[in-house]
């Protein structure tokens, strides 16, 4: 593991691959969240899914939540379904999906990104209990009292195209997990500045896999700056 680390205000970064070797996993981890390399020359491949998704399983804690976001590749419309069947397969206890409806940047456009106007993400958990609260979900997307389900179709700002997923699904999804404050939440593939911002706001623990140096640095000031 690279001495590099970050160590403040209890949000942890390190410049590394959940692929790693060396790679140390934090331990009874409340909330995995996180986008999968999807496509094939990003590294995606099936197998390697599978490994990583059951050292995840072996690394948190009982009953703790799987947020799993991916969107469609031209080459392979199926594959988000593919990785959803990976968890399943390792004995995660699939709960849910819910279907992100993107909200442009005018302008902009990224075969990574913005590939379609949907992203899925899956909901599982390592156990069969779970507490789910969708208030906060109802109050951001103004659903009217009268309506008992907001259902699982998300409006939600895309944020940077530079980030994964945006501040706002960060702070959507660990709010529907409905965690104790203090809880700790992983994303080991980094690739957003987004979990940083919402662990700190919501005073979570927070530990993040990022293997781009650049963006290491990038996220190491930006923990530094926000909790001055």
């Amino acid at each position: 593991m690279p001495s590099d680390n970050i160590f403040n205000t209890n949000i942890r970064v390190f410049n590394t691959s959940p692929f790693d070797k060396d790679a140390v996993w934090p331990q009874g981890i409340e909330i995995a969240m996180f986008r999968v390399p999807i496509r094939k020359k990003d590294g995606y491949d099936p197998e390697k899914i599978k490994s990583f998704a059951n050292k995840l399983k072996a690394n948190m804690a009982t009953n703790g939540i799987v947020f799993v976001v991916c969107y469609a590749p031209q080459e392979a419309k199926s594959r988000p379904f593919e990785v959803a069947k990976a968890f399943s397969d390792v004995g995660f206890h699939h709960i849910d999906n819910i279907i992100i409806e993107k909200s442009w940047i005018p302008g902009k456009r990224s075969e990574v990104n913005l590939v379609n106007s949907h992203d899925y993400v899956f909901h599982f958990c390592n156990g069969d209990v779970w507490k789910i609260d969708r208030m906060p979900v109802r109050r951001y997307l103004k659903v009217p009292d009268e309506v008992s389900c907001m259902g699982n179709l998300w409006k939600v700002e895309v944020g940077s195209l530079d980030d994964a997923y945006s501040v706002d699904l960060a702070d959507l999804l660990i709010r529907l997990a409905d965690i104790l404050p203090a809880s700790l939440i992983f994303d080991p593939f980094g690739n957003s500045s987004a979990l940083i911002k919402v662990a700190l706001k919501l005073g979570h623990s927070a530990w993040i896999f990022e293997k781009d140096s650049k963006k290491f640095v990038k996220y190491n000031k930006l923990i530094k700056d926000l909790s001055k």
